[in-house]
């Protein structure tokens, strides 16, 4: 039976490679959040400053939900990053049916906007 071990200088690479992927997973998440709110400030987050109605009650439902889903992704890299995997795991649960919402949401969205158009 054969053994593998890592020299002492390969195993500290790994954990420091460790550490840029918390970096970079919870950065891609904020910036994940970003792009949303900038593509979507005019005409939902901050439609009551450009006086932009939105048309129906199913699409702010359908806003408010896809915004909890950006927040439970930013939530979930950051509890990774920080080593709570147990947490993470717990609020996966709550994820899936959040991701149900998701997908039927969108599909009464886009419904709702072809019926309007």
């Amino acid at each position: 039976m054969a053994t593998a071990v890592l020299a002492r200088s390969n195993a500290e690479k790994l954990g420091r490679d460790r550490h840029f992927d918390n970096y970079f997973f919870s950065g891609m998440a904020l910036l994940i959040l970003v792009t949303v709110f900038v593509g979507f400030a005019r005409s939902y987050f901050l439609a009551g400053m450009f006086r932009a109605q939105l048309p129906s009650v199913i699409i702010h439902i359908h806003g408010v939900v896809f915004s909890s889903w950006i927040f439970l992704l930013i939530a979930q890299t950051s509890l990774v990053s920080t080593g709570h995997v147990d947490i993470h795991r717990r609020l996966g649960i709550a994820g899936f049916g959040l991701a149900c919402l998701v997908i039927i949401l969108g599909v009464l969205a886009a419904t709702n906007s072809l019926a309007r158009n």
